[in-house]
């Protein structure tokens, strides 16, 4: 597992998060980049200072260490709570799909 403190990159393309909006977190990690909520759907936890998973492509909230699955969105533990607002956004595409729920 890779997991990396949010914000901090580490040699050879390791994930990073960075906050684009008051909303939105970017994270980059293995050549993809996934716009997601902000704030962690349980408590309100701040995603930019989460831990990212890049070989499983997942996110922890740093305050009650609920993660989520960054393809979907969905919650593979910690505290029951909705899933995570995420966004594909695929390099050079300007279509970008909403994948679970609401636009950004």
């Amino acid at each position: 597992m890779t997991a990396v403190p949010a914000g901090r990159r580490r040699e050879g393309g390791e994930p990073v998060v960075r906050q684009v909006t008051e909303d939105l977190v970017l994270v980059e990690v293995g050549g993809r980049k996934v716009l997601a909520a902000a704030l962690c759907p349980h408590r309100g936890g701040r995603l930019k200072y989460g831990r990212v998973d890049g070989d499983r492509l997942r996110i922890t909230c740093p305050l009650h260490h609920t993660t989520f699955d960054l393809t979907s969105g969905e919650r593979t533990s910690g505290a029951a709570c909705a899933a995570l607002r995420v966004v594909d956004v695929l390099p050079g595409d300007p279509g970008v799909q909403d994948r679970a729920g609401g636009a950004p």
